[in-house]
């Protein structure tokens, strides 16, 4: 690991990485709905593009972050925003209490993980 970055870099690196992966579900969803071949690649070329991005984004907190830390902040938060915001706002899937019940504990777990480094 390198010498620590700005204090923003480290949130603001989370935030993109939660952004690039509901965008890449999004491209992968829309995909698996799609009723042409091309409508299927473009949707495959976004939801790829922005899984690519997603994995250079981890990339660049593990220069700052423990990997425990990074997977704790990159892997639980993205599956609590693919839930949140990809699932239920967008495709308007439904979601029980234990979903959400589970998502808050993913929450908290990551939370908890963050603070005890």
């Amino acid at each position: 690991m390198s010498s620590p970055p700005h204090p923003i870099w480290i949130p603001l690196l989370v935030l993109l990485y939660q952004s690039f992966v509901v965008v890449a579900n999004i491209g992968f969803k829309r995909s698996a709905e799609s009723a042409t071949a091309l409508a299927f690649l473009a949707w495959q070329i976004l939801g790829n593009l922005s899984g690519f991005l997603s994995v250079l984004t981890y990339t660049a907190l593990l220069r700052w972050l423990p990997v425990h830390i990074a997977v704790s902040l990159t892997m639980g938060l993205g599956f609590a925003s693919v839930q949140v915001f990809t699932a239920w706002l967008i495709f308007r899937e439904p979601i029980g209490i234990w979903k959400w019940i589970g998502t808050a504990l993913v929450v908290l777990g990551v939370t908890l993980i963050a603070r005890g480094r």
